[in-house]
Parts: structure tokens; C-alpha cells; sequence
């Protein structure tokens, strides 16, 4: 066991119980953390997973802009491969370790949403760009048309 890869984090939403003690043993001292990174997931000490999005949305953006680069109106790929491209590489760097991090929306029959909401919204925002290169479609299409033209899911 290496210690020097030790991460120490105590796992609590109430603030009033957090108590950022170390752990010590005879040889070290593993001071507590904010967050820490297990499996390639950021997992911070109440759990809120706000790390883990933006990673995510960075990751997502920095790919799609990479792919953006391929594609231009007069040459470059077809919608088809960038369709291809987005599918098959943004959206599995963005859905890593989902099922952990993301909470699914309900909504009761009122206005209000319960659920990851703010977190789909910051990764909606990568679909968007990703529908415009795909469709070559203005900003002042509407997301619902360029979903359906697209053909990708909301």
C-alpha cells in the first residue's frame, strides 16, 4: 500500500457535524479533503456530485469542439459521422458513471421539478451545440426542432 495515494474525505451534508480530523497513523499523518477521485468519479464530502457535472460538461464541450473542427458548411464531414462522432464519443464521456451522480426528474403534476434538474440543464447545453453542427442549423433555431432534426433524443 502506497500512503502517499491515500485520500481521506468525511462524508456529511450537515455542516455543523463536520470535523476536519485527520488520520493519523504511527508513520503518517492523512489530512481530510474536500473531495476526492475514486474510479474516475469526483465525489465531494456532502455528496452533491457539482464537480463531477462540471467534469463532465468540460469534458462533453472539449469534445464536441474538437469535433467541430471537422465539420464546416461548404466541406468537411457529413451530418451522418458527426451524428456518428457525438453519439459514439461526447455523450459517453458525458454519461460516465451516471447512474451514481445523477438523479432522474419528477415531475407531481405541479410546475415544479424534482430531480437533477440544474444538472441536466448544464448537459442540454452540450446537446444543443452538438444538434447545431449536426443540422448546420442557426442559433435562433428552436432546441425542440433541432432535437427532432437531428435525430437525438431530448
Amino acid at each position: 500500500f502506497d500512503l502517499g495515494k491515500f485520500q481521506l474525505v468525511h462524508y456529511t451534508r450537515n455542516p455543523n457535524r463536520y470535523v476536519p480530523a485527520p488520520l493519523v497513523t504511527p508513520a503518517h499523518t492523512i489530512q481530510a479533503l474536500e473531495s476526492a477521485t475514486y474510479l474516475g468519479l469526483i465525489m465531494d464530502r456532502a455528496l452533491r456530485w457539482k464537480e463531477q457535472v462540471q467534469r463532465a460538461v468540460g469534458k462533453g464541450t472539449k469534445a464536441i469542439m474538437a469535433i467541430n473542427r471537422l465539420t464546416r458548411p461548404t466541406f468537411g464531414l457529413p451530418h451522418k459521422f458527426v451524428r456518428q462522432l457525438y453519439r459514439s464519443v461526447v455523450i459517453l464521456k458525458m454519461e460516465y458513471g451516471l447512474c451514481v451522480w445523477y438523479s432522474p426528474i419528477v415531475s407531481n403534476g405541479t410546475k415544479r421539478r424534482k430531480g437533477s434538474v440544474g444538472f441536466l440543464t448544464q448537459l442540454g447545453k452540450v446537446q444543443n451545440i452538438a444538434c447545431r453542427l449536426i443540422t448546420g442549423a442557426f442559433k435562433s433555431t428552436p432546441v425542440d426542432a433541432l432535437n427532432y432534426l437531428a435525430h437525438i433524443p431530448p
